[in-house]
């Protein structure tokens, strides 16, 4: 699976849908990360500022630091990105409880936005679905 959603004018589709989502400004309106999302050997480097999502680029792990990073094999992400995600791949908790994906990187940051990087994740299943 390709990030396709992390792409050109999908990834411009997504960074508008995300800061228009009033769920996700309301649970990330103090969020500032640099997350990095990488689905196999292929990485997005996702920056956000007090709950604004900006830029999305290409990402070469250890180039430059990263609050939180997302790593799982492209069948990790098309399960948790499907319509109804089977068990195990509900939510990144479910996910990295079971070893289907790996979350590393400041684990405060992590727990203290869970619920916009969740809305996130919503909001990327909603886009890949439609």
């Amino acid at each position: 699976m390709s990030i396709r959603l992390l792409d050109g004018h999908e990834a411009e589709r997504f960074r508008r849908r995300m800061n228009d989502d009033p769920e996700f400004k309301l649970v990330a309106r103090d969020m500032t990360v640099t997350l990095a999302i990488e689905v196999g050997s292929d990485a997005r480097l996702v920056k956000v500022r007090d709950g604004e999502l900006g830029a999305i680029r290409r990402f070469v792990p250890l180039t430059e630091p990263v609050d939180i990073h997302i790593k799982g094999a492209g069948e990790f992400w098309e399960k948790l990105l499907s319509p109804v995600p089977p068990p195990r791949f509900q939510n990144l908790y479910a996910a990295v409880r079971a070893g289907t994906c790996e979350v590393t990187g400041d684990g405060e940051l992590y727990s203290a936005y869970f619920a916009a990087l969740t809305r996130m994740i919503d909001v990327m299943r909603e886009l890949q679905n439609t």
